[in-house]
């Protein structure tokens, strides 16, 4: 996840047991400030080794570029609206609320809820090994649901079995070498540094503060495609992201679509619920034109995406910015619910009169 660090005029970095640091810096999401805060040379300070875990504990192995902390033990933390590092983990329960939207988690969630490895925890978030945050899924193993074969390892932030940065690096450390020191104000996909929040080739407009209680008028723009076939790949599109590991469940052939009477392909009835596919091909009166309420405000509790990602979206025009991704109903680290949903699935229950979670594309069944 990226580090939006960078402020117009002064840069604060606030790093775990870390000082207060503030110096002049330009608007960047490049990490500056004083070097000994992350790295330490020699992993060796008065007898005492600088490396520290997750509960900021002297670890006795180094890290891998000379860092203090790894991926997760740099993310965790307290979000509370003002913090410039990214906190994807915490150690005590954060609040959460109904769909992730009023409480202290980033649009990635949080990985508090699969971390505790307690029994039926697995399904709560991405079992990721990185700084020993969690188990190998008990009952999955490292074969991603949809996947077509296992990893070959357990799940990483980064690198050859991870999600962020260099994909051909084994080591989340050597995937992510350098990133957070680039320019990256310009996100065209073209490397790592240059990619929404450092998914490799992956497009969007990143929420200044990773999407802390959202708005419709502040939040993460996704991108999207509208695609016409199962086998469209989607590339650069959040979902295309996704199916990287969950083949199944985003791309080939009769893996998503069914074939409408028209004989066109890609169309309902769906065999698996559609990704990268416009809400906007269904007809005017359809019940996911009611996406949004009247005035079809963008929401957050059920983010679409967008061909167009130069601006962020209050409004939705049903035009190639209502398309279906992977993150309308999950998020990517972790919930307090099963599958990494983003509300309580199992609460919702047709005819019953209720709100949210499904009801926000499908308006008319509750």
């Amino acid at each position: 996840m990226r580090e939006r660090i960078g402020l117009t005029n002064i840069l604060f970095v606030i790093l775990m047991g870390g000082a207060l640091v503030a110096i002049p810096a330009p608007a960047a999401a490049k990490v500056t400030g004083q070097c000994a805060q992350c790295h330490t040379m020699h992993n060796s300070q008065g007898g005492n080794p600088m490396a520290v875990d997750i509960s900021g504990a002297a670890q006795t192995a180094p890290n891998e570029t000379l860092l203090r902390y790894g991926c997760v033990a740099c993310h965790t933390g307290t979000n509370d609206g003002t913090n410039n590092i990214p906190y994807v983990n915490k150690t005590t329960l954060p609040t959460y609320g109904t769909d992730g939207t009023t409480g202290e988690t980033l649009a990635g969630g949080n990985f508090y809820w699969v971390a505790t490895n307690g029994a039926n925890l697995d399904a709560k978030g991405h079992n990721v090994a990185s700084d020993s945050l969690a188990n190998q899924d008990a009952t999955l193993g490292n074969t991603p649901p949809g996947g077509t074969g296992a990893l070959t390892s357990q799940l990483t932030c980064a690198g050859t079995t991870g999600c962020h940065g260099d994909r051909s690096q084994d080591s989340d450390f050597g995937a992510m070498s350098g990133t957070h020191h680039a320019d990256d104000s310009v996100i065209d996909g073209s490397s790592v540094v240059r990619s929404y929040r450092f998914l490799d080739g992956i497009l969007g407009l990143e929420d200044s503060d990773w999407e802390y209680q959202p708005t419709t008028s502040a939040h993460n723009q996704y991108k999207g495609f509208d695609r016409t076939a199962d086998t469209e790949l989607a590339t650069g599109s959040i979902s295309s992201l996704c199916g990287q590991c969950h083949n199944d469940f985003h791309n080939g052939a009769g893996n998503v679509g069914g074939t409408a009477p028209s004989g066109a392909p890609f169309a309902s009835p769906w065999v698996r619920h559609p990704t990268d596919f416009d809400m906007g091909n269904t007809g005017a009166t359809s019940e996911y034109r009611g996406y949004g309420g009247t005035g079809n405000a963008y929401v957050v509790a059920a983010p679409v995406a967008s061909v167009d990602v130069t601006t962020v979206l209050q409004n939705v025009t049903f035009n190639n910015d209502t398309i279906v991704t992977c993150i309308s109903c999950h998020r990517a680290h972790g919930t307090p619910y099963d599958d990494l949903l983003r509300w309580d699935y199992s609460g919702i229950s047709a005819g019953s009169g209720g709100t949210g979670g499904c009801f926000e594309c499908h308006t008319t069944k509750n």
